[in-house]
Formats: structure tokens, C-alpha cells, sequence
């Protein structure tokens, strides 16, 4: 679809339909005129509920802004991690803004400064631009830009579903071809060409979010985020290494608790929301070439 608005000589929108997934896409690329002028620029996914409660994700769980902000905080806009829901009447409707985290919630900013949340719309605006202050001024605001979004629906989303959507949108796959003529030399290589994992984690709740080798070279850092706020045992299976030793690590990679390996695998406990920070050491259960 092609439109325009004032200020914006352009704005082209391409929606994703999927087969098998719950969720449509959409890509919008805008072409924006530079001003100086006060203005600002949102989506608008004005989705149809008269009374809903939101929620948003933060780093490490999600917060309801009519409960959970503290007194005097800021009710007009919120920073998303990786998406925002309404819910009613046992149904929600959620928002991925892969390229905006900015979003508010029920109107647009109106300077208002409201001391209560309220009772809002279920209009979920993503807050993209804003030539209302005085630093913004000497920029202005123009050019072109691509603003991705994700939306989905279903029977009571959960935190954990939700968060899974979010990673997935916001951090894809990548996919790259190569060919043998884009090598000067063709050795053998230690994976092969069928479907394989490199780590697998038995619990849907839990997200693997870094996967580096530890700052002291001992062994490598695995860190896990728990999203839905289900307490548990998760088990890890890395089948590329034969497994020496496991440790529960604070942030700072300290060892502070002995795991115990098998093989492969390994397990820990988790809390609701909790980072966990985990050491492994091992050697290689890949053949490498001779």
C-alpha cells in the first residue's frame, strides 16, 4: 500500500501473512520531509477494546503501568523491550515495534502529565519521532527509514509467549549461502550439511541470551533469561561439547556453585525473571578434519 500525510511525501506499508504462525507483519518505509516545526510521528494500532489493562516487557519481566510504576513516574510514554499487550475479557492483542521502543498508550502525547494511569482505549501508539523540544530543533527530522512491526493475538498471551515472539522478531535467523567456488581451498569441515543444534534448552520460559567465551578463557559463558515468571529446573543439552564442568557464575563470571555434568547436558534452577549466568568447560564432540 501506497499513501502520504503532511510532511510525509511517502509512506509505503507492505503486510506479512504466515502460514502455520499466529502474527502479521508490518513494514513501513517512510520518506519524511526535514522541518523544524513542532510536530511528532506514531503509528497508531488502534486495537478494539474500550477497557483494557496493558502490559509492557522490561529487561528482566513486564509491568502493568496502571499498577506497577512508582508515584510520579511517567504515565504519557514507556520504553518497550520487546513488546506491548492489551488484554480484555480473557483476550490479547500484542505489538512487536522492532524498530521503536518508545510506545504510548491510549492517546498520543498530549503534555498532560497525568498523575494516574486511567482508564484508556486499547490504541497502542508507536512514538517514533518528536520536534517538541528545543534540542531536537537544530536536526530537525527527515529522511528515509523502515519501521517493522509484529502483531498477534490469542486466549490469554502469556509473558513467556509474548517474550519468545519478541526474541524471535527482533533477532531472526540469519541465513547465508556459501558455495564451494567461494573458497580458495575446500577442506573437510567438522559440521556436516543435516539439521543439527548447537544447544538445546528444555523450557520454553527460558531464553538463552549471550553465548561467549569467558573473559578469564575458562571455558565459555552461557546467560539465561527466565520470561513467562515460572520458578523451575531447566535442562541444557550442548551437543557440540563433551562436558567437563558447569558453575552457576554471578555477572562478574565468579564461580559460585558446582553443577553437576552428564555427558551433554546439565541442569539448574531458576526464579520467576531471573538472569542466570552459567561456566562450561568441555572439549569438542565434533570430528575435526585431519
Amino acid at each position: 500500500m501506497k499513501s502520504s500525510a503532511v510532511n510525509t511525501p511517502r509512506v509505503e506499508t507492505e503486510v506479512v501473512l504466515f502460514d502455520g504462525e499466529k502474527k502479521i507483519e508490518f513494514i513501513n518505509r517512510v520518506n519524511k520531509t526535514k522541518v523544524y516545526t513542532k510536530e511528532a510521528v506514531y503509528f497508531a494500532f488502534p486495537f478494539a477494546m474500550d477497557h483494557p489493562q496493558f502490559r509492557y516487557e522490561i529487561q528482566n519481566g513486564y509491568v502493568n503501568p496502571a499498577r506497577d510504576i512508582m508515584k510520579g513516574g511517567n504515565l504519557e510514554w514507556f520504553s518497550v523491550q520487546h513488546w506491548v499487550a492489551a488484554d480484555q475479557d480473557n483476550v490479547s492483542a500484542a505489538l512487536v515495534p522492532v524498530d521503536g521502543h518508545l510506545v504510548t498508550l491510549g492517546d498520543i502525547v498530549r503534555g498532560a502529565w497525568p498523575r494516574e494511569f486511567g482508564s484508556r482505549k486499547g490504541d497502542i501508539f508507536s512514538y517514533l519521532m518528536s520536534n517538541y523540544w528545543e534540542t531536537n530543533w537544530p536536526a530537525g527530522q527527515g529522511g528515509d527509514y523502515t519501521f517493522r512491526y509484529a502483531v498477534t493475538s490469542g486466549r490469554n498471551l502469556s509473558a513467556g509467549t509474548l517474550s519468545r515472539l519478541g526474541w524471535e522478531e527482533m533477532s531472526p535467523i540469519e541465513v547465508n549461502e556459501i558455495k564451494s567456488q567461494d573458497k580458495a581451498i575446500n577442506p573437510p569441515r567438522p559440521l556436516d550439511s543435516r539439521e543439527s543444534s548447537f544447544l538445546q534448552v528444555d523450557q520454553p520460559n527460558v531464553v538463552l541470551v549471550t553465548w561467549k567465551r569467558a573473559e578469564d578463557e575458562q571455558g565459555t559463558i552461557l546467560r539465561f533469561v527466565e520470561v513467562g515468571g515460572q520458578r523451575g529446573t531447566v535442562g541444557v543439552k550442548v551437543p557440540i561439547l563433551n562436558l567437563q564442568s558447569g558453575w552457576i557464575c554471578n555477572a562478574m563470571e565468579t564461580n559460585q556453585q558446582l553443577l553437576t555434568v552428564s555427558g551433554h547436558s546439565l541442569e539448574f534452577s531458576i526464579k520467576p525473571f531471573e538472569i542466570v549466568t552459567i561456566r562450561v568447560q568441555g572439549t569438542t564432540a565434533l570430528k575435526l578434519p585431519e
